[in-house]
């Protein structure tokens, strides 16, 4: 019985890996068409920065102080880091999106959370999740935390990142101008994973800002790492692709 269980695994196994075959020409492609440092960027450069970040945390904050929701979320983000590259390997930009914006709302919201309830032990901030969740989420969030954040006014802040956001909801939600964007760029990707290098450079254009976006409110909340963040021996790169991170840094904090 089990060796009849374990060749059907094999063959198991063998048709998936035929049936995936393609994904690894798509990664082929997008790696010889962008170069090594876009086609790894995500995790190269976000996933460097997720761990530099969480050990600045780790070493500036007691370990009472990191029992948080702010913390535990930016945490997760590592195993969301590591999709994205996939995804955007695989030629998934619409996905990409749609991760993008839970992402940023996953942080915003912990955020929020943390700064209405801060005496709250971890669990019954997490409680206060699922009570607001319903009532507070979306644009009305994201603006309710990155508004004081950036230290923008609502209609700054409006004008500013209200264009990002609805680009990331034509992705999320079913929109004739996401259909028109794939058509205008690459129809057979409507039905196939097919690489596409505007689509591919636009998409970790808005990996960027989205991520930007996420460090600021985490930095925010983990203020003590501001010195770090200012010797970071890649801090030129931070000026490149995270400015409102490192503006936040110098002139807020």
């Amino acid at each position: 019985m089990s060796k009849t269980y374990t060749q059907e695994n094999k063959r198991l196994e063998k048709y998936l890996d035929t049936l995936y075959e393609t994904w690894k020409s798509v990664r082929s492609e997008t790696i010889a068409h962008l170069g090594k440092e876009d086609a790894v960027h995500i995790v190269n450069f976000h996933g460097n920065n997720w761990i530099d970040i969480t050990t600045w945390i780790m070493s500036k904050y007691s370990r009472e102080e990191q029992i948080n929701i702010v913390f535990i979320q930016f945490v997760r983000l590592f195993k969301e880091i590591y999709w994205l590259q996939f995804l955007f390997h695989n030629a998934n930009y619409p996905m990409v999106y749609r991760n993008l914006r839970y992402v940023l709302e996953m942080i915003a919201q912990a955020y929020y959370i943390d700064c209405k309830y801060p005496a709250l032990s971890l669990d019954e901030q997490i409680g206060k999740i699922m009570e607001m969740e319903e009532r507070i989420y979306g644009w009305k969030l994201v603006k309710t935390v990155l508004c004081p954040t950036l230290n923008l006014d609502e209609k700054g802040f409006k004008e500013k990142f209200q264009p990002i956001w609805d680009y990331l909801n034509k992705h999320v939600h079913s929109s004739a101008k996401q259909m028109d964007i794939v058509v205008e760029e690459d129809f057979s990707s409507f039905v196939t994973d097919s690489f596409n290098e505007n689509l591919a450079k636009g998409a970790l254009k808005v990996v960027d800002e989205i991520f930007d976006l996420v460090y600021v409110i985490v930095l925010k909340k983990f203020s003590r790492v501001k010195e770090l963040v200012l010797e970071y021996k890649f801090i030129n790169e931070w000026e490149k692709y995270l400015p409102n991170t490192v503006n936040i840094t110098k002139v807020i904090l």
